[in-house]
């Protein structure tokens, strides 16, 4: 089991850089040339360091939010957390409905494991 972990200050677990590692020679292998670069290793570093950049920029904006929502949270911004809730709760019945409309029924839907004839 491996862990990818990004922390809150952008720093990354061992096995995450073994990741980014081998999609970096992978990525390099195939498109060094397309990149331009003089040579595998040079589009290596250059795709190794926008993989890990976008990352830790991730785990550093999930963080604030954590961050935020929990403060809202100890200032009694509860009515705000409730909408939230809400909303979200509201997109993910949604993204159900979405899911049952077109695999469940509808034209080319499966009908669940009912054969079509």
């Amino acid at each position: 089991m491996k862990a990818f972990v990004v922390g809150p200050r952008a720093e990354m677990s061992s096995d995450l850089h073994s990741l980014i590692n081998c999609i970096s020679e992978r990525a390099a292998e195939v498109r060094w040339r397309g990149m331009i670069a003089t040579d595998v290793i040079t589009a290596k570093g250059v795709i190794k360091t926008m993989i890990t950049n976008s990352l830790g920029i991730l785990g550093a904006r999930a963080n604030a939010e954590c961050l935020e929502d929990r403060l809202g949270i100890m200032l009694g911004d509860g009515k705000t957390a409730f909408g939230r809730r809400r909303s979200a709760d509201a997109a993910n019945r949604e993204a159900y409905e979405e899911y049952r409309r077109h695999y469940c029924s509808g034209d080319g839907g499966h009908a669940g494991d009912r054969s079509r004839t």
